[in-house]
């Protein structure tokens, strides 16, 4: 048994950091991750190999992601 929180107790944390891994087990599959991963500052630690994103920066992602009536939903291929 680990000590290490999970992905979903670490977002409580803002400082925190997600990885891949964390993102597919809190349900993204692999292009969210790699959308997520292009919409986020990913930060790389000289030695370690696993890019990471701060919990503070996903989440404002997912706010700035989530569609609640209030705007207009982007579409892809939308003329413009």
């Amino acid at each position: 048994m680990s000590d290490r929180p999970t992905a979903a107790d670490r977002l409580t944390n803002p400082d925190a950091v997600l990885t891949r891994s964390d993102l597919a087990e809190l349900g993204y599959e692999r292009r969210a991750v790699d959308a997520i991963f292009r919409a986020c500052p990913v930060e790389v630690w000289e030695g370690y190999s696993r890019p990471m994103i701060r919990v503070s920066d996903f989440l404002k992602w997912r706010e700035r992601s989530t569609y609640r009536g209030d705007r207009v939903r982007p579409v892809a291929g939308a003329i413009r």
